[in-house]
């Protein structure tokens, strides 16, 4: 208890220095901002997958990705979006074994179906992890192969194109590989549910998730419940650039599984309003989580 105190101190240090940071660069407005809903806007709940939203009626493009917060804007109606890792790299050493993971691509391919909903598809792309003994240097456990496969379906309850605030519902169901070490063999799922905030010039993500997951021995179930908070801010200086900092935790009640706390960062550079490049650092908290991810990857929409 006294190492989750310390680690937690810290997280609240680490989220301060940066959001104060970020509270005192110069204002710009943000891409994914609006203070208030336009009464003027033009009524778009008649399009969906086979009428789809004319491009001059798109709203902002605002992908789930850099970091682990999901936006809650969907696909406009008869659109679609991809959005992949370039490469990922993480590193653990978690109770004297350290892992090496690399993964190139793991792309989400989206769909608009209304102007409320889409549906998505995630192909988790081709992993290789290998772990260590950190004292004898033997190795443990050494897999490759392509991850589980996910399917999501995002539903804006408001605050789709504008507005002080945002809400979005997002069910989601993982279909696992059969690759092991890389995947756990499991059917899993949940429910996320972000919520985003429009200050001024800054967008805050609160998320929180539950998860039905495959206990770490045997084949059962436990609940898992994952809790996000996220700032994003304009670059000062920067055109079409933007810095993400979050806290994260996800923490269930399965005694074998320990809880995860990450400090992460990001910023995305918007090539044109359809094309997004991104990177992201996330920094672990405390034993379980890994040490460092380091990650590139890219989002278009067509």
């Amino acid at each position: 208890m006294v190492h989750v105190v310390i680690w937690k101190r810290r997280a609240a240090w680490l989220a301060g220095l940066a959001i104060g940071a970020l509270a005192s660069s110069s204002p710009v407005h943000a891409d994914d901002a609006s203070s208030s809903s336009d009464p003027a806007a033009p009524d778009k709940s008649g399009y969906n997958l086979f009428n789809p939203t004319p491009d001059g009626q798109m709203r902002k493009f605002t992908p789930d990705r850099p970091t682990k917060g999901f936006s809650v804007r969907t696909v406009d109606a008869g659109h679609f979006e991809l959005e992949t890792d370039i490469v990922n790299y993480t590193y653990s050493n978690d109770r004297g074994v350290v892992t090496r993971s690399i993964e190139a691509l793991d792309p989400t391919v989206k769909l608009g179906l209304t102007n409320w909903m889409d549906f998505e598809v995630q192909f988790n792309g081709l992993q290789s992890s290998r772990s260590f003994d950190s004292a004898s240097g033997n190795e443990v456990l050494n897999g490759a192969g392509f991850g589980d496969l996910f399917l999501r379906t995002k539903m804006n309850l408001f605050g789709n194109d504008s507005g002080p605030a945002g809400f979005a519902l997002i069910p989601y169901v993982k279909l696992p590989s059969s690759a092991p070490v890389i995947s756990n063999g499991a059917v899993e799922g949940g429910l996320i549910a972000p919520l985003a905030l429009r200050p001024e010039d800054y967008i805050i993500t609160l998320m929180t998730e539950v998860d039905v997951l495959k206990t770490a021995n045997g084949n059962g179930r436990y609940a898992n419940f994952v809790n996000l908070v996220g700032v994003s801010h304009p670059i000062p200086g920067l055109e079409g650039a933007n810095a993400m900092v979050e806290l994260f935790s996800s923490a269930g009640t399965d005694p074998a599984t320990p809880p995860v706390y990450t400090f992460d960062l990001g910023m995305n550079f918007r090539l044109d309003q359809h094309a997004i490049l991104d990177v992201g650092l996330n920094l672990g908290l405390n034993k379980a989580a890994p040490k460092a991810q380091v990650y590139s990857g890219i989002s278009l929409r067509f």
